[in-house]
């Protein structure tokens, strides 16, 4: 995610500062990987003026920037690392396994990023093959192809651009930004992979110890009152599943985009700086998909280009533990599908709303900003055709229920969800009632 937030704010701010040559330099240095026919067409090449080849973008015949998924992609793969890293304790140079992976939504008109991390041990039929095996096996199946069908078919998401990053980009995005403080509530220990944290408060860690960070599945703590320097009195910290590691990533990668913004990423020099840093190098470490074109990079860091870390969104799959073919794996549990409802929909500003008024005492002024501020389309306001409406409800047609749904589930309380003929000028009618409370920041698991 780091990569991405650096590569497309980067892309639009020299290119808009008239650097777009430059621009199109280095990103044609980063490696391309021929998935197009695996990407969900949604999120097709925006054109550049001329093709492929030109040097502006013709935003007049671009339409509305939609939301785009991202499947983010850590590679197990140590290629180009000093031998003397302790990354190399007791790993293959050329595995292919996924170490991790994120699916990030990106929706330019709500402005709003959000991030769900995918266990690598979630058990799911691996696309094209007949069978099943752990998520992050796909890959070194069938190539990054392979594993976007998988994430894509199973979880029912779209995919439309891949960002994939082996471990030597990490070590250079932390070494970029002169390590990555972090909040070490407990003193953190590994020795597979070389992990030893004693200190507890804010820590800036390096690279090697950032890695060891994120990668930990099994770490250990010091016992109450023990003593860091006696072996015994280091004891197993959590539960040791995929889940407390998603976590520390997520927590991690917001970390290190908050350091990048205090480090001036946005400045065009120090943006072209980490550029070098990142994508000119003999042996590259991120590779995208062959669909994303520096005018989409161009689009999306002028929409982000003044976002705030802090308005990230972290979502959590649920999942449940299980042993398949003697293998200790994860399973989606059923309320695993309004999380990824979320991931599935629209845009929430391509939901046109319609606000009427219910109440004697009621203005939708409140309202209407509300619901703006969360990214939903307010087209029209007006009154009821009655003021003593107790519940509040979401008119729609049968062709608008899904944008119904996705509306009633921002509403506090939850609104009666009622069917009609037809509604002119908009995809739903909010009428709101004497309940009505507030619109969520967030939606809850289901409409109801």
């Amino acid at each position: 995610m780091v990569v991405l937030f650096g590569l497309v704010v980067f892309v639009a701010a020299v290119g808009g500062a008239g650097g777009l040559g430059m621009v199109k330099s280095q990103v044609s240095q980063i490696p391309r990987v021929s998935v197009g026919l695996s990407l969900d067409l949604v999120g097709a090449p925006v054109n550049l003026v001329g093709g492929s080849e030109g040097t502006s973008v013709d935003s007049a015949e671009q339409p509305g920037a939609e939301a785009l998924n991202f499947l983010l992609v850590g590679i197990d793969n140590a290629a180009g690392i000093d031998p003397d890293s302790p990354i190399h304790i007791d790993r293959d140079v050329n595995s292919l396994l996924t170490d991790s992976v994120i699916l990030v939504r990106i929706d330019p008109e709500a402005d709003r990023v959000a991030m769900l991390s995918i266990p690598r041990d979630l058990w799911v039929p691996i696309a094209d093959r007949g069978w099943s095996e752990r998520v992050n096996a796909a890959r070194g199946i069938g190539g990054p192809a392979a594993l976007i069908e998988t994430v894509s078919e199973y979880l029912g998401v779209p995919v439309h651009h891949y960002v994939e990053i082996n471990f030597a980009g990490f070590l250079r995005i932390v070494n970029t930004v002169d390590g990555v403080p972090v909040e070490i509530a407990q003193p953190i220990r590994d020795d597979s992979l070389g992990l030893r944290i004693e200190q507890t408060g804010v820590v800036t860690l390096d690279a090697d110890t950032a890695l060891a960070y994120v990668r930990t599945r099994r770490p250990l703590t010091v016992a109450p009152g023990g003593d860091p320097a006696n072996d015994d009195d280091w004891v197993r910290l959590g539960v040791w599943n995929d889940l407390e590691r998603n976590q520390r990533q997520q927590e991690f990668m917001v970390a290190t985009l908050k350091r990048a913004v205090e480090k001036g990423i946005r400045n065009p020099l120090n943006l072209r700086r980490v550029a070098s840093d990142l994508l000119d190098d003999d042996n590259p470490s991120i590779t995208l998909d062959d669909r994303i074109t520096v005018g989409q990079l161009v689009d999306l860091g002028d929409e982000f280009r003044s976002f705030s870390v802090d308005q990230i969104e972290r979502y959590k799959l649920p999942v449940v533990d299980a042993t398949i073919d003697g293998k200790q794996v994860l399973l989606l549990e059923s309320d695993a599908q309004s999380v990824l409802e979320f991931f599935r929909a629209g845009s929430l500003a391509s939901v046109r709303v319609r606000i009427l008024n219910g109440t004697s005492s009621g203005t939708v002024a409140g309202v209407e900003a509300e619901l703006e501020r969360v990214g939903f389309s307010v087209v029209d306001r007006g009154n009821a055709d009655r003021f003593d409406v107790a519940r509040t409800a979401i008119r729609h047609t049968e062709a608008a229920a899904e944008q119904a749904t996705t509306l009633a589930r921002f509403i506090e309380p939850a609104p009666l969800l009622e069917q009609v003929m037809g509604i002119g000028g908009a995809d739903v009618e909010l009428v709101v009632g004497a309940d009505y409370r507030a619109v969520l920041e967030s939606p809850r698991d289901s409409a109801s």
